[in-house]
């Protein structure tokens, strides 16, 4: 078998693999597969039963503001919801988590898997007019793997050149194979952004992407903290099934609300439509109640403390690390926090993903003595850090309480400190925060996006300046091989080394994707990756 044979292979199984952890349902846009190495163009369909009804507008509550519109510098999850609507990226995933085309309507591995060739979708312009074509997937390319502060250039390491074949083939060289790209285009590191907009734009672009991509959606109007408006993208390229042009919506606008009781609120009472996030308190209530229709399925997401570890800062030993994730009774906050929704975590590889290892239980119950005598060995006294939390949220203050009383018992003093949650982010990523933090992590469909870039030494998201020689190798070997059980065990190896022997974080639990919408609005199913696909959203009249 040949290695482009092998990853293709590789894909369709990881795919497989989530589609067999969540249910079946509406139809989202998909292909079939052609010969191995290339895949077809998609054919959207209506995921509804019933006669989609165009027009209309909805209200989506988001957890947060944006803090991002620009791909390149993003960081926050709820950046992903806006751009997953005005950015279409090279390939998407399916609602099963299968990868399938979008921009590039097919692909080929070639030369032992270091050359990609994407054959790209014609007659798909800008918001702002300007064309879409090899020269502007160069150019985004290139401006994600290269540009000073990109948050993208370890997702896109493994690309050496980019080369214009012609104005619908463009090439990628790699340094080595590298069996994660296709999952990392899937994402931001493969969204396509005018040219035009962002040059015009200058440093106003990441709050003021007006016009800027082809998806399905414009952004109009951003009012920090307040709303934003998407209209409808009249040019979209995707068709429904019986070849009706999408997206059936003419407006969304997106509310950002903190609190998960005033976003459940605003759902009920009919002032908003839809949500993705809501507190695992309320889940049960929803689903008797009846007025509002709950879904989910296993999501790829995971939840973790993260604590400074860079020299001079309180974790630099990796004991107190240790101490804090043995101290932790991740079953009591899986019940007391989540009410049994989602599942209790002990590393980043989350449970759809092919290396996930359901036996890996390395802190199966809270162990305050053993905390105890780890803290005792550093001979500093007592351990004492300050815990930053996101503002806004009554659940959040939950968890960070009930952790900092199950700390208490091993005697280690979580001081907590409430931040916006646009702060902790700015404070992880110039890597200057004191103690630790409480930041979740929305997952990827590959489990290298939820490891490599996390703890590999000096990546962009490696915001507990972890270093471990032994996981960098392993890391390093998953990447450049297609052979599924290599990469596993590869996997294995390092989330073994990243959580127990010398651990890079904190890690205590895997979320769910969540959809939550009023009865009248049809056409929309979780995906693995929480993120709404507003194009096949419409309303019941």
């Amino acid at each position: 078998m040949s290695r482009s044979v092998k990853l293709f292979a590789f894909l369709a199984t990881a795919g497989l693999l989530i589609a067999a952890c969540g249910d079946s349902g509406p139809s989202a846009p998909g292909a079939q597969q052609s010969a191995p190495g290339t895949a077809a163009s998609p054919a959207p369909a209506a995921p509804a039963a019933g006669r989609p009804a165009p027009g209309g507008t909805l209200t989506f509550v988001l957890e947060n503001d944006v803090i991002n519109f620009d791909p390149l510098v993003s960081r926050a999850f709820v950046d992903r919801n806006v751009h997953y609507q005005i950015y279409d990226s090279l390939v998407r995933i399916d609602a099963a988590g299968k990868i399938i085309p979008w921009l590039a309507e097919k692909w080929e591995f070639s030369d032992g898997d270091k050359t990609v060739t994407l054959s790209l979708r014609k007659n798909v312009t800008y918001h702002d007019g300007t064309a879409f074509d090899a020269d502007s997937v160069k150019w985004n390319i290139d401006r994600y793997r290269t540009a000073k502060g990109s948050a993208r250039s370890g997702e896109l390491a493994s690309i050496d050149t980019v080369e214009v074949v012609d104005p619908s083939t463009v090439r990628f060289k790699l340094k080595a194979p590298f069996a994660g790209l296709l999952a990392n285009l899937v994402d931001r590191a493969g969204m396509m952004v005018s040219r035009k907009a962002v040059e015009a734009g200058g440093e106003d672009f990441t709050r003021k992407a007006f016009r800027a991509g082809t998806g399905p959606f414009i952004l109009t109007e951003a009012i920090k903290d307040d709303h934003m408006t998407l209209e409808k993208n009249p040019n979209w390229w995707g068709t429904d099934k019986d070849g009706n042009k999408l997206p059936y919506l003419d407006k969304i606008t997106v509310k950002p609300i903190t609190n998960s009781d005033v976003r459940l609120t605003n759902l009920k009472t009919g002032d908003a439509h839809v949500g993705n996030n809501i507190a695992g308190k309320d889940v049960a209530g929803v689903k008797a109640e009846g007025t509002l229709v709950y879904q989910e399925k296993p999501g790829l997401s995971f939840a973790s403390i993260i604590p400074n570890r860079a020299p001079g800062f309180v974790f630099e030993d990796a004991r107190y690390v240790r101490a804090v994730s043995m101290a932790i009774d991740r079953q009591e906050i899986h019940e007391k926090v989540f009410f049994g929704v989602g599942a209790i975590g002990y590393g980043p590889i989350a449970p759809p993903h092919f290396a996930f290892d359901p036996a890996f239980k390395p802190f199966p119950k809270a162990d305050a003595d053993g905390a105890k005598k780890l803290v005792a060995e550093v001979g500093k006294g007592a351990l004492t850090f300050e815990f930053l939390v996101s503002s806004g949220d009554p659940q959040t203050l939950q968890l960070a309480q009930l952790i900092q009383a199950q700390l208490a018992k091993a005697e280690i003093t979580a001081e907590i400190k409430q931040l916006q949650f646009s702060e902790i982010l700015k404070l992880q990523d110039e890597k200057s925060f004191k103690g630790a933090t409480l930041i979740g992590w929305s997952g990827r469909i590959d489990p290298d996006g939820n490891t490599y870039d996390h703890v590999f030494t000096d990546r962009p998201f490696n915001d507990s300046s972890y270093s471990n020689a032994d996981v960098d190798k392993a890391l390093d070997e998953q990447r450049a091989t297609t052979d599924e059980a290599k990469r596993k065990a590869a996997l294995r190896k390092a989330e073994q080394t990243m959580v127990v022997d010398d651990p890079a974080r904190i890690w205590y639990r895997f979320g769910v994707a969540q959809l939550i919408t009023v009865k009248a609005l049809q056409g929309l199913e979780p995906y693995p990756d929480q993120l709404i696909r507003f194009q096949f959203a419409w309303l019941k009249k």
